[in-house]
């Protein structure tokens, strides 16, 4: 019986913005194959107390999948947000990256790109508010990547 990786789809296929939803697909396909999936759909697990060995050694093993997880994810981004992600858990990164390039944020990041080249300095009003406004709108946008 031949053993199938799957683990390539994710690394061929790496997540730059435009592609999250395809690549969380393909990224969910992988996770269910290892049997990792649950890593990132259930709630993380509580660290048990120290006299429980039972608990230790299910804690232990759920450490284990995090890890190995979050190595499937990193791999399978960029270089730029791998090492923004490198510090979290799995869940913390696929939340962190649907926020940042999920359906919403590209609506949100749409109006601001238009609010930004549409705005215009009227007649002889101060330049001050204007500028605060743009820095504004640019920074909103550097927040949502």
């Amino acid at each position: 019986m031949s053993v199938i990786s799957l683990r390539g789809i994710p690394e061929a296929n790496k997540v730059v913005g435009s592609n999250f939803d395809d690549w969380y697909r393909n990224l969910r396909i992988v996770l269910m194959h290892e049997k990792l999936i649950d890593v990132i759909d259930k709630p993380s697990k509580e660290v048990p107390n120290k006299d429980d060995d039972d608990a230790t050694k299910i804690y232990q093993k759920y450490l284990e999948e995090c890890l190995t997880t979050k190595c499937i994810i990193l791999a399978s981004m960029s270089s730029e947000l791998q090492r923004k992600h490198q510090d979290m858990d799995p869940t913390a990164i696929i939340e962190h990256l649907r926020k940042m390039f999920g359906t919403q944020s590209r609506t949100a990041r749409y109006q601001l790109s238009k609010s930004l080249f549409g705005s215009k300095l009227t007649g002889n009003s101060p330049v001050g508010p204007y500028v605060n406004h743009m820095i504004d709108l640019i920074e909103e946008l550097e927040k949502l990547g």
